[in-house]
């Protein structure tokens, strides 16, 4: 029986949002593991160290027993990752029928014995720590300089609010929002004044992302489950939308049985005069990265990462041959930004630029020049916490890479945010740099003003934090883009909001979204 579109999107909220009623007592809850220390042997750590470089390496970047606590480990994590190598023993009976596991591909033959896994199992446990580190530093100050905000119609406040996408849309005058509710499975088409023009149903599912091109936009649709699932529901189709907001899709579809895909680029990949599409499908286990070019009477498909959890693609030109290169964040497990070199005929060669720990929870990325020398540094946040380890994380947050001109790139920036899920880089204040606006979709529940950070450059890598005054209604960002809103030079903000009151203490009704318009005075 296929459950109704509607469940499943609700579903969708309460698997993305759910873990949050934990986090109060996060450290609590992880500070008891079920081996008992004094069992360790000094050679079974050893074995398990020399294991877990074999076998969890198989994957993706060998994760540090630091980055976890022992709790975490033992109950959270080590359950499934024993059940991806094939171990039906390493998890317990509620796990296995769990929905998430049910629709798990394990192994028929496990990869390793049940003594290897116990010890891989205790190297673990023995080597974590008993609770994850605090985080040292200032609060950022409450009165948010250079933004005047401004919540959504009061239509558009409930006690629940998914945003899969916003959109400043500077395609027409006056400037207009679009914002796409993921509960509702709505577009909704506003003014350069918050107020809404259209509200049209979508026939396919949320939309995650629009690319505008000269006489038409591009909707990229992941389908109705946002959850993970390897169901290839989604689509990309040609859409317009007019000066009243009313949407209409032109035709069929261009591209559809993608699997959860997050966003479609286009340019001339092969360099024959006609666009071709770059598509990057999530999915769970069976996404991947691709390119499409049209042969009569299809489109032929070129895979340039057969692997799941493709987050964000940016497309560069190519300066030695004129054709377009690719950069890409994975995540879900093997967490790299990857460089595809194209040779101008559409055939790639990859370089994974960095690698993250699978617990960093990579999310979104960029490229900007923020030292001024001429090549692209990377910006890049980390904290989608819906896993196996539901547990605030020091180290995530928002990362400054530099390139030394060569693609090659170090860490020169951290500001810890727990659960960020997405950062922007402009000269908000005007002032002739590159300052950070950073929103959490899983804050810590003791510090909910993580849900916005404004960094504000001060100069060589100094930059001081704000944040939303008390009492703002926006405790969890789902999504956010920045742009001119109301036609003024200046960049404004869009923040989606990812909401569910759960009680103690929350909000009982949140907007679908907040403007922060631009009231900086530029130099």
């Amino acid at each position: 029986m296929r459950i109704p579109k509607k469940a499943l999107v609700i579903t969708s909220l309460v698997l993305m949002l759910g873990t949050l009623v934990q986090w109060d007592s996060s450290n609590k809850q992880a500070t008891t593991p079920l081996i008992k220390e004094n069992k360790f042997s000094l050679d079974e750590v050893s074995q398990g160290q020399a294991l877990a470089a074999t076998y969890c390496k198989a994957c993706h970047q060998l994760p540090d027993p630091s980055l976890l606590s022992k709790a975490a480990w033992e109950r959270g994590v080590l359950p499934v990752m024993g059940l991806y190598l094939g171990l039906r023993s390493a998890a317990t009976p509620a796990l296995m029928n769990s929905p998430d596991i049910m629709s798990t591909p394990i192994p028929a033959k496990p990869a390793l014995t049940s003594l290897q896994w116990k010890q891989i199992v205790t190297y673990y446990v023995a080597k974590a720590p008993a609770a994850m580190p605090t985080i040292d530093r200032a609060e950022p100050i409450h009165e948010l300089p250079f933004f005047k905000i401004e919540s959504a119609p009061a239509e558009l406040v409930s006690p629940q609010a998914l945003t899969s996408m916003v959109k400043i849309d500077t395609s027409v005058k006056p400037h207009r929002l679009i914002v796409s509710d993921g509960l509702t499975n709505k577009l909704i088409v506003l003014n350069d004044k918050g107020q809404t023009l259209s509200t049209s149903a979508l026939s396919a599912g949320p939309v995650v992302n629009l690319l505008y091109q000269k006489n038409s936009i591009i909707a990229t649709t992941i389908g109705y489950n946002l959850a993970a699932n390897d169901l290839k529901e989604g689509n990309i189709a040609e859409i317009n939308i007019d000066e009243k907001g009313a949407y209409t899709q032109t035709g069929k579809p261009i591209i559809d049985g993608l699997a959860r895909p997050l966003s479609a680029d286009v340019a001339d990949f092969n360099m024959d005069g006609k666009p071709d599409y770059l598509v990057a499908q999530f999915g769970k286990f069976t996404g991947k990265l691709s390119w499409f070019d049209k042969t009569a009477p299809k489109f032929t498909e070129h895979i340039l990462r057969n692997k799941p959890g493709c987050l964000k693609t940016i497309i560069e030109p190519n300066s030695v041959n004129k054709s377009s290169n690719v950069w890409a964040l994975f995540g879900q497990g093997d967490e790299a930004i990857f460089l595809y070199t194209n040779d101008g005929k559409g055939n790639f060669a990859e370089k994974r630029v960095l690698s993250f720990p699978p617990s960093y929870g990579s999310i979104s990325f960029d490229l900007v020049d923020f030292n001024g020398d001429g090549f692209k540094d990377i910006i890049y946040a980390c904290g989608d916490n819906a896993d196996y380890s539901q547990i605030l994380k020091p180290y995530h947050g928002v990362y400054i890479y530099l390139n030394d001109g060569k693609n090659n790139f170090s860490q020169k920036y951290f500001y810890p945010i727990r659960g960020c899920n997405k950062a922007i880089a402009k000269d908000f204040d005007g002032d002739g740099d590159l300052d950070i606006a950073a929103i959490s979709e899983y804050p810590g529940g003791k510090t909910p003003w993580e849900a916005f950070v404004y960094l504000e450059n001060k100069g060589d890598f100094n930059f001081q934090a704000y944040t939303l005054p008390d009492g703002t209604p926006f405790t969890r960002g789902m999504t956010m883009d920045a742009g001119d809103i109301d036609g003024d030079g200046k960049p404004d903000l869009l923040l989606g909001a990812g909401f569910a009151s759960f009680g103690k203490g929350d909000a009982d009704k949140q907007p679908l979204f907040m403007i922060l318009k631009n009231i900086s005075q530029k130099k």
